[in-house]
């Protein structure tokens, strides 16, 4: 296949070598991501500046693929491949588009946030299957052993289907004995005391996002439930985010 790999924690972090490590023998790959850190940059795009764009070198010469640093977001990152670089031209689109693997569950709430989520979900809308994948904080699974397990189960995860999908995947900090890959709903994820107030020498007042993770009220069949157990999740994503509910009967109603 030809894929196109992306992220939010930038070019140059270990989740991407590792991916491109697995894949780049039996697929061509193609690397577009941002040029630093871009965590929790949700699907934001840079609008009204310029997207610089730099070749990455230490992935194309190691690894004989091509790499880009995108200076944007994630999002910007896939966008501009698909629309700058390959000139918004479907015939040269990758088959798959993976987002990852992040460092640092995105289970949750978190999708709300992610920009490895975004990254997918920017190639999603371009009607390309996308993945979006994530390894939990100070885990005893490396990088190169989630990108593995990701690679053997790639031939499922894309089988062909009407539409293609959009998935969030989740790697545990460690394996269970008994771990296997799951179908998961898209559980609850809170932070306790998300924002620690300090205060410089010259009195002036600032905030720190250096939240602990709350975990409550999940169902045993989530995403959240079933990668603390240990588990690898797969959370089917869709893009719309209208009331279904609300507007079944209401749909062409004036108020």
């Amino acid at each position: 296949m030809k894929i196109l790999i992306s992220n939010d924690d930038g070019v140059q972090s270990p989740g991407i070598e590792a991916l491109v490590k697995a894949l780049y023998k039996n697929h061509e790959v193609t690397v577009a991501a941002p040029a630093g850190q871009q965590s929790a940059k949700a699907h934001a795009i840079t609008v009204g500046q310029p997207l610089y764009v730099d070749e990455y070198k230490p992935l194309m010469e190691k690894y004989g693929i091509k790499a880009y640093g995108i200076h944007g977001t994630p999002a910007d990152s896939v966008k501009l491949y698909l629309e700058g670089i390959l000139e918004h031209k479907p015939e040269k689109y990758p088959e798959l588009i993976i987002s990852g693997i992040n460092n640092g569950s995105n289970l949750g709430t978190d999708l709300i946030y992610s920009g490895t989520v975004g990254a997918a979900k920017e190639g999603f809308i371009h009607n390309i299957p996308s993945l979006a994948v994530s390894l939990d904080y100070h885990a005893s699974i490396s990088f190169d052993t989630a990108a593995e397990e990701l690679s053997k189960k790639l031939p499922e995860l894309v089988a062909a289907e009407d539409v293609p999908r959009l998935l969030n995947i989740n790697f545990p900090k460690a394996f269970a004995d008994d771990y296997a890959w799951y179908w998961a709903s898209q559980g609850i994820r809170d932070y306790e005391n998300a924002y620690i107030k300090k205060v410089s020498e010259d009195g002036r007042m600032s905030f720190v996002v250096e939240g602990e993770i709350i975990d409550e009220g999940n169902t045993p069949d989530s995403d959240v439930e079933l990668c603390n157990a240990g588990h690898i999740t797969v959370t089917p994503i869709r893009l719309k985010v209208s009331d279904c509910l609300y507007l079944r009967d209401r749909i062409g109603n004036t108020l």
